[in-house]
């Protein structure tokens, strides 16, 4: 068995499980319902040290994994090297199976990962309307099998139900790219303001950076909790080549003056960037993770997986023990900037600095108790107090600038 649970997840990432006979059948852990491939299939599993992880299945990958998932009594175990671990398993919320008021599958408005529920409200990215979408998206991205924005009331609707499922803490909406000055933040607004008048949860949003950091104020003003411009790959000729439309419509530089500005307005720790480990050299991210840090950014590594559908799908996966040291560098450069890590974690398809730890000679001296209150439902309420007291003190200067810009 791998030698602490911050390597385990990210073998299990790469390299995923297969399912006893027990479980094969078992269609209620796998988290999203439908998929493009079955090579997108995966469980969420909860590690020892709490570590939670998405780990593909099926029998691509039963054939190359030395993992087994099994079932005995009642509890879960992760097998490997004549080893075995108990683990949990996060099955599929029972919201899954419900519809909204107009009919919709509540599956396809929001998928739930750990914490928080996904949301694409979108129709589809402006990237792939204008035949420059990144090589390594996913139909998710691009809102497929949908022709208009889902209703704001659906999505509520969606949220609510996953609230009263228990499988939740926090909403997450992101969005495709926009052409517009703002980039989709007027189009995101009316759901953020009806998920925050509703609910008393955090919100994170994901989209490509607005023209104007006028636009990074305003999208913190409307009850944006946490923020992201994900760069994705830090080489500049890799990231043309890869995703030439965040090159030619946006621009690489934006994305990092857009975090700079964000990292100014947003708190501590609530402005992060996606790196994803494996389509560029471990060199050029650790390079990624040193620009993110500078800035006040929280460098979040994904891990790139190919799909079958895609042009990157003969790309090979990285290789744990060869990438392991970046997660090392993550940990050590975050901590030594002081930048906040525990707003931004437990993710189950990426790795974030908070659980880099694992990988650095300073674990011992991680910020673990604070991680415990960060968890807890007091420490998530005064998480949204604090949240929203500071919106208070700031935003009466973000609407003195919008109203001497006219925007």
């Amino acid at each position: 068995m791998s030698p602490h649970p911050g390597f385990l997840k990210l073998d299990l990432a790469i390299r995923g499980a297969s399912l006893d006979a027990s479980l094969s059948k078992r269609n209620d852990l796998v988290r999203a319902p439908a998929v493009r491939t079955p090579a997108s299939r995966s469980i969420e599993i909860v590690l020892p040290g709490d570590v939670l992880v998405s780990a593909p299945i099926g029998e691509a990958v039963a054939a190359d994994s030395p993992y087994t998932l099994l079932q005995d009594n009642e509890r879960y175990y992760l097998a490997a090297d004549d080893e075995r671990a108990e683990v949990r398993i996060v099955a599929a919320p029972s919201y899954y199976t419900k519809k909204t008021r107009s009919g919709i599958p509540m599956w396809r408005i929001g998928n739930s990962y750990g914490p928080y529920i996904a949301i694409n409200p979108a129709s589809r990215c402006g990237f792939s309307a204008k035949g420059s979408e990144c090589k390594f998206c996913d139909a998710s991205t691009q809102g497929v099998g949908r022709d208009e924005p889902i209703p704001v009331e659906d999505v509520v609707d969606t949220v609510r139900a996953a609230f009263a499922d228990g499988a939740i803490e926090f909403v997450y909406l992101h969005i495709g790219y926009v052409d517009s000055e703002d980039s989709g933040v007027r189009f995101i607004e009316p759901y953020v303001r009806a998920i925050k008048r509703h609910f008393d949860t955090l919100v994170a949003v994901q989209l490509h950076p607005p023209r104007d950091d006028r636009w990074i104020d305003y999208t913190y003003a409307i009850g944006v909790d946490a923020i992201s411009y994900s760069i994705e790959i830090h080489n500049e000729e890799i990231l043309e080549k890869v995703c030439s439309g965040r090159v030619e419509l946006v621009g690489r530089q934006r994305y990092y003056d857009a975090l700079t500005h964000a990292a100014q307005v947003f708190p501590n720790g609530t402005v992060w960037s996606d790196l994803i480990l494996g389509l560029e050299p471990t060199e050029s991210t650790i390079e990624g993770v040193d620009a993110l840090v500078a800035i006040g950014v929280l460098p979040v590594l994904s891990l790139f997986r190919p799909l079958s559908d895609t042009d990157l799908r003969d790309h090979p996966m990285p290789n744990a023990v060869d990438v392991a040291p970046v997660f090392a560098h993550l940990f050590d450069r975050v901590s030594s900037a002081g930048i906040n890590m525990n707003w931004v974690r437990d993710l189950s398809f990426a790795v974030t600095p908070f659980e880099a730890r694992f990988f650095s000679g300073a674990a011992a001296a991680a910020p673990g108790g604070l991680g415990t209150l960060y968890r807890s439902k007091l420490g998530n309420l005064a998480i949204r107090n604090l949240s929203r007291l500071r919106r208070r003190l700031r935003v009466r200067q973000v609407s003195d600038s919008y109203g001497s810009s006219n925007l």
